[in-house]
């Protein structure tokens, strides 16, 4: 993912520990796609990229 579109979305950590990955979708020719939605849990071979970005995202009064 390019570091543009890594802005065009957003990332979170649910309680069980899976992240949730949200990419916005953008308006093309009049009509906009629904937004795409990824799950990543432990032992998918993306996970600790998206927690990373997760973590890098996080405010620091969060991360404490």
């Amino acid at each position: 993912m390019y570091a543009a579109e890594l802005s065009s979305c957003d990332v979170e950590r649910r309680r069980d520990g899976v992240v949730l990955v949200r990419v916005h979708s953008s308006n093309r020719r009049g009509r906009k796609l629904p937004d795409a939605v990824f799950s990543f849990c432990q032992g998918d071979p993306q996970y600790e990229y998206w927690e990373g970005q997760f973590l890098q995202r996080m405010p620091a009064r969060q991360s404490r």
